[in-house]
């Protein structure tokens, strides 16, 4: 692995024996090779390390830090200050990107380079096969909307490394949401801009949210909103809300609202 790769993919992982491989195998397969792969080892207590040990053998582009349990935020902030890359991908252990999706992002950084930040559109599977798009949106819908609502799944992101660090990283005091209000702060002072093909595929399980941690998501994401938006507070309790609420329905309702949403944005857009 070279000193000083293009791309530090950046992972932490968490009792996530039973998707890791997928996942850690469709970055080592990426037409773009130039990337460390950091992997924060987050005191799983699984065969999450039995795992990570046979692909750092493999591969010397991966990267491994063991530590104890310290949630996904400052897991992340750990990965980013190890990070030698001039741009961060972010990299769930239980999504599948796609093989040319850092080639195709590294190619808009490399082009666009007043973009700070870079998302892109995923395919999300829902549990018993169902399938949605997470939909596209232009440069300028992200820069209205980023504010209230987060323009793209965390695991899509790509960011510059330079500005990540100058903004001191994920805010530690948000569990969760914290893509939510670090994209806010890149997008007041950069461009925000999306892929408009799907990068990932994104899995979302019946049990990986639970009413405890769909609170927090709550509580995570008005702050967020709140902070960021000082003159529109009504709104931000409105989007606040409407999440909460749009994550209590069942996954076949919320899978046929994102459908509808989607072909009427496209539509729109066609018109």
């Amino acid at each position: 692995m070279k000193d000083t790769p293009l791309i530090s993919v950046l992972m932490a992982a968490y009792n996530a024996q039973d998707y890791l491989d997928a996942s850690i195998k469709s970055i080592l397969s990426q037409s773009f090779t130039d990337f460390e792969f950091i992997i924060i080892n987050d005191g799983s207590t699984d065969k999450t390390s039995e795992i990570l040990k046979t692909y750092i053998k493999q591969d010397s582009r991966i990267r491994i830090l063991s530590q104890k349990n310290t949630g996904l935020t400052v897991a992340l902030n750990k990965g980013l200050k190890i990070a030698k890359g001039k741009y961060i991908a972010r990299q769930d252990t239980d999504d599948i990107s796609y093989p040319h999706r850092l080639q195709k992002q590294f190619n808009l950084m490399e082009t666009e380079l007043n973009i700070v930040l870079c998302g892109g559109n995923c395919d999300n599977l829902y549990p018993g096969g169902l399938q949605t798009v997470w939909g596209w949106q232009t440069d300028q819908e992200i820069r209205k909307s980023v504010f209230f609502k987060t323009p793209f799944a965390h695991s899509t992101a790509f960011m510059r490394a330079d500005i990540a660090k100058q903004l001191g990283g994920y805010d530690e005091s948000f569990k969760t949401s914290q893509d939510m209000e670090f994209w806010m702060r890149f997008a007041k002072i950069g461009k925000i801009s999306m892929i408009q093909k799907p990068v990932i595929q994104r899995q979302i399980f019946s049990s990986s949210i639970s009413v405890k941690r769909r609170w927090r998501q709550f509580y995570d994401a008005l702050q967020a909103r709140w902070r960021h938006n000082p003159t529109h507070h009504t709104l931000a309790i409105y989007h606040s809300l409407r999440s909460l609420l749009i994550g209590l329905l069942p996954h076949k309702i919320i899978a046929f609202l994102q459908t509808k949403k989607q072909h009427n944005s496209e539509r729109q857009k066609a018109v």
